[in-house]
């Protein structure tokens, strides 16, 4: 799997989909854990692409922060 995939989760079935936005290593044990955004279909909206701004993964990952549960 890679960036920008669309997937579901095992434990939701397949009502909701998310896109991979990012990837990291748990340090404690080892596992690859996968960062998702969740797909809202009524949430979806249109753009001009002159309207658009692109961010840093930086800026996007400092949006996804929060406390890991385990």
């Amino acid at each position: 799997m890679k960036i920008g995939d669309i997937v579901t989760r095992k434990i939701y079935g397949e009502d909701t989909q998310f896109c991979i936005i990012g990837f990291y290593t748990n340090q404690a044990t080892g596992e690859r854990v996968a960062i998702l955004a969740i797909i809202d279909p009524s949430l979806i909206v249109e753009s001009l692409v002159q309207e658009l701004s692109p961010i840093s993964a930086h800026n996007l990952f400092a949006l996804t922060t929060m406390p890991l549960v385990h």
